[in-house]
């Protein structure tokens, strides 16, 4: 496998892995507490795909410099 290819499957993995973070800590926790659990989702999901964007440009700027 090539390291580009590498590269692209492992950042999926990180969407992946901090969207369903997000979705279940987040979303399926708090959900009770706002009283909207499709609200509290929504928000689970983009938390976790925001922080999944900011790891993966982090790995990318520390070895551009």
């Amino acid at each position: 496998m090539s390291k580009k290819k590498a590269k692209k499957n492992s950042e999926r993995g990180t969407y992946a892995l901090c969207i369903t973070t997000g979705l279940i800590v987040v979303g399926l926790g708090l959900g009770p507490l706002l009283g909207s659990v499709l609200a509290s989702s929504s928000v689970g999901v983009v938390t976790g795909g925001i922080a999944a964007y900011l790891i993966n440009n982090r790995k990318s700027r520390k070895k551009s410099h």
